[in-house]
Protein backbone atom coordinates (compact mmCIF):
# COMPACT_ATOMS: atom_id res chain seq x y z
CA UNK A 1 0.00 0.00 0.00
CA UNK A 2 2.61 2.30 0.90
CA UNK A 3 4.82 1.85 -2.62
CA UNK A 4 1.94 2.43 -4.44
CA UNK A 5 0.99 5.56 -2.50
CA UNK A 6 4.44 7.11 -3.16
CA UNK A 7 4.12 6.13 -6.64
CA UNK A 8 0.45 7.99 -6.70
CA UNK A 9 2.22 11.13 -5.10
CA UNK A 10 5.27 11.00 -8.02
CA UNK A 11 3.06 10.41 -10.64
CA UNK A 12 1.53 14.06 -10.38
CA UNK A 13 4.90 15.27 -10.44
CA UNK A 14 5.31 16.67 -7.24
CA UNK A 15 8.89 17.00 -6.62
CA UNK A 16 8.41 18.98 -3.28
CA UNK A 17 7.27 16.05 -2.07
CA UNK A 18 8.55 14.51 1.79
CA UNK A 19 7.57 10.99 3.60
CA UNK A 20 8.53 10.78 6.93
CA UNK A 21 7.80 8.34 9.10
CA UNK A 22 6.67 9.07 12.56
CA UNK A 23 6.69 7.40 16.20
CA UNK A 24 3.79 5.14 16.93
CA UNK A 25 3.10 7.40 19.71
CA UNK A 26 2.78 10.31 16.95
CA UNK A 27 -0.79 10.74 18.14
CA UNK A 28 -0.40 11.39 21.81
CA UNK A 29 2.04 14.24 20.89
CA UNK A 30 0.87 18.12 20.83
CA UNK A 31 0.90 19.51 18.29
CA UNK A 32 4.13 21.66 18.61
CA UNK A 33 5.77 18.42 19.32
CA UNK A 34 3.87 16.88 16.04
CA UNK A 35 5.51 19.64 14.21
CA UNK A 36 8.97 19.19 15.48
CA UNK A 37 8.51 15.61 14.85
CA UNK A 38 8.16 16.40 11.19
CA UNK A 39 10.76 19.66 10.73
CA UNK A 40 7.53 21.90 10.16
CA UNK A 41 7.84 25.45 10.89
CA UNK A 42 4.56 26.03 12.12
CA UNK A 43 2.03 24.14 13.71
CA UNK A 44 -0.23 25.47 10.97
CA UNK A 45 1.42 23.24 7.98
CA UNK A 46 -0.26 20.33 9.77
CA UNK A 47 -3.32 18.78 7.84
CA UNK A 48 -5.19 16.33 7.81
CA UNK A 49 -8.25 15.07 5.62
CA UNK A 50 -11.75 14.66 6.49
CA UNK A 51 -14.38 12.53 4.43
CA UNK A 52 -17.41 14.54 5.03
CA UNK A 53 -21.18 13.20 3.98
CA UNK A 54 -24.05 15.47 2.98
CA UNK A 55 -26.87 12.99 4.63
CA UNK A 56 -29.61 15.48 3.00
CA UNK A 57 -28.34 14.38 -0.76
CA UNK A 58 -30.94 13.46 -3.17
CA UNK A 59 -29.91 11.54 -5.54
CA UNK A 60 -32.64 12.19 -8.12
CA UNK A 61 -31.23 15.57 -8.42
CA UNK A 62 -28.04 16.34 -10.66
CA UNK A 63 -24.75 16.59 -9.05
CA UNK A 64 -22.86 18.87 -11.45
CA UNK A 65 -19.45 18.85 -12.29
CA UNK A 66 -18.43 22.18 -10.42
CA UNK A 67 -18.80 20.41 -7.49
CA UNK A 68 -21.64 22.09 -5.90
CA UNK A 69 -23.86 19.26 -4.99
CA UNK A 70 -22.01 15.92 -4.24
CA UNK A 71 -22.47 13.55 -1.30
CA UNK A 72 -18.99 13.10 -0.41
CA UNK A 73 -16.34 15.49 0.33
CA UNK A 74 -12.71 15.14 0.98
CA UNK A 75 -11.65 18.26 3.00
CA UNK A 76 -8.13 19.15 3.74
CA UNK A 77 -7.97 21.53 6.77
CA UNK A 78 -5.20 22.14 9.21
CA UNK A 79 -5.04 20.79 12.57
CA UNK A 80 -5.15 24.47 13.75
CA UNK A 81 -8.65 24.83 12.72
CA UNK A 82 -12.15 23.01 12.56
CA UNK A 83 -14.48 22.33 9.60
CA UNK A 84 -17.94 25.14 10.01
CA UNK A 85 -21.07 22.98 8.27
CA UNK A 86 -22.15 26.28 8.36
CA UNK A 87 -19.70 27.75 6.05
CA UNK A 88 -19.42 24.49 4.38
CA UNK A 89 -22.96 24.85 2.87
CA UNK A 90 -22.82 28.55 1.78
CA UNK A 91 -18.98 28.24 0.30
CA UNK A 92 -20.63 24.85 -1.61
CA UNK A 93 -24.15 26.25 -2.51
CA UNK A 94 -22.57 29.46 -3.92
CA UNK A 95 -20.46 27.43 -6.68
CA UNK A 96 -23.34 27.02 -8.09
CA UNK A 97 -23.94 29.99 -11.07
CA UNK A 98 -26.58 31.54 -11.51
CA UNK A 99 -28.23 32.14 -7.85
CA UNK A 100 -31.47 31.40 -8.63
CA UNK A 101 -30.38 27.54 -9.91
CA UNK A 102 -28.76 26.87 -6.67
CA UNK A 103 -30.55 24.02 -4.28
CA UNK A 104 -31.96 25.12 -1.30
CA UNK A 105 -30.24 24.92 1.80
CA UNK A 106 -32.35 21.71 3.13
CA UNK A 107 -30.42 19.58 0.35
CA UNK A 108 -27.33 19.97 2.27
CA UNK A 109 -26.51 18.20 5.96
CA UNK A 110 -22.87 17.49 6.31
CA UNK A 111 -21.23 15.43 8.62
CA UNK A 112 -18.37 13.39 9.48
CA UNK A 113 -18.61 10.13 6.91
CA UNK A 114 -18.62 6.89 8.65
CA UNK A 115 -15.66 4.64 8.95
CA UNK A 116 -17.48 2.47 6.46
CA UNK A 117 -17.58 4.99 3.65
CA UNK A 118 -14.42 6.27 4.70
CA UNK A 119 -12.81 2.72 4.26
CA UNK A 120 -14.85 2.32 1.64
CA UNK A 121 -14.19 5.37 -0.40
CA UNK A 122 -10.87 6.65 0.41
CA UNK A 123 -8.86 3.20 0.73
CA UNK A 124 -7.46 4.76 3.36
CA UNK A 125 -7.92 4.31 7.34
CA UNK A 126 -8.66 6.63 10.26
CA UNK A 127 -4.82 9.03 10.98
CA UNK A 128 -3.95 7.93 7.26
CA UNK A 129 -6.82 9.57 5.06
CA UNK A 130 -4.96 11.39 1.81
CA UNK A 131 -6.64 13.27 -0.92
CA UNK A 132 -3.97 11.04 -3.33
CA UNK A 133 -4.98 7.98 -4.62
CA UNK A 134 -8.65 7.41 -3.33
CA UNK A 135 -10.34 4.21 -3.93
CA UNK A 136 -13.51 6.19 -5.79
CA UNK A 137 -12.19 9.75 -6.85
CA UNK A 138 -15.32 10.02 -9.35
CA UNK A 139 -17.52 9.78 -5.82
CA UNK A 140 -15.61 12.46 -3.78
CA UNK A 141 -15.02 16.16 -4.45
CA UNK A 142 -11.87 17.37 -2.77
CA UNK A 143 -11.58 20.69 -0.66
CA UNK A 144 -8.81 22.42 0.35
CA UNK A 145 -9.15 25.03 3.01
CA UNK A 146 -8.45 28.17 2.38
CA UNK A 147 -6.60 29.04 4.89
CA UNK A 148 -3.90 26.48 3.91
CA UNK A 149 -3.66 28.23 0.71
CA UNK A 150 -1.55 31.07 2.47
CA UNK A 151 1.00 28.28 3.93
CA UNK A 152 3.54 27.67 1.54
CA UNK A 153 3.96 24.14 2.67
CA UNK A 154 1.82 21.30 4.09
CA UNK A 155 2.04 17.95 6.23
CA UNK A 156 -0.78 15.72 5.95
CA UNK A 157 -1.71 11.59 6.10
CA UNK A 158 0.91 9.89 3.92
CA UNK A 159 -0.89 6.41 3.04
CA UNK A 160 -0.13 4.73 6.73
CA UNK A 161 -0.85 5.96 9.67
CA UNK A 162 2.90 6.31 10.78
CA UNK A 163 3.54 8.39 7.51
CA UNK A 164 3.21 11.22 6.52
CA UNK A 165 3.66 13.44 3.27
CA UNK A 166 5.05 17.05 3.37
CA UNK A 167 4.47 19.26 -0.26
CA UNK A 168 4.61 22.51 -1.53
CA UNK A 169 0.71 23.91 -1.30
CA UNK A 170 1.07 25.31 -5.06
CA UNK A 171 2.15 21.61 -5.85
CA UNK A 172 -0.85 20.08 -3.82
CA UNK A 173 -2.99 22.82 -5.62
CA UNK A 174 -1.65 22.11 -9.22
CA UNK A 175 -1.86 18.21 -8.60
CA UNK A 176 -5.19 17.60 -7.27
CA UNK A 177 -7.00 20.79 -8.44
CA UNK A 178 -9.06 20.85 -5.59
CA UNK A 179 -11.96 22.91 -4.36
CA UNK A 180 -10.22 26.27 -2.54
CA UNK A 181 -13.40 27.15 0.18
CA UNK A 182 -13.27 28.95 3.41
CA UNK A 183 -14.73 25.93 5.46
CA UNK A 184 -13.23 26.66 8.51
CA UNK A 185 -13.20 28.71 11.85
CA UNK A 186 -9.91 28.85 14.14
CA UNK A 187 -9.63 25.95 16.90
CA UNK A 188 -10.49 26.76 20.34
CA UNK A 189 -8.66 25.21 23.26
CA UNK A 190 -11.77 23.12 24.12
CA UNK A 191 -11.62 21.44 20.33
CA UNK A 192 -10.31 17.74 20.06
CA UNK A 193 -7.21 17.88 17.99
CA UNK A 194 -7.75 13.94 16.58
CA UNK A 195 -11.12 14.44 14.96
Amino acid sequence: VQRAYNTVVLEHTIYSSVFKWVPENYYSFVLAERAKVLGAHSTWQLCKSMLMENKAFDKSLPSPPDGSYSQFYLIVLQYETTISTKKLVSEVRALKKPVTERYDTNKFDFRVASSEDNDRLTGYLHNSVSPFGLLDAKSVKIILSKSVEATPFMWMGGGHVHCKVGMATTDFITALSPLILDVTEPRTGSDDIDL
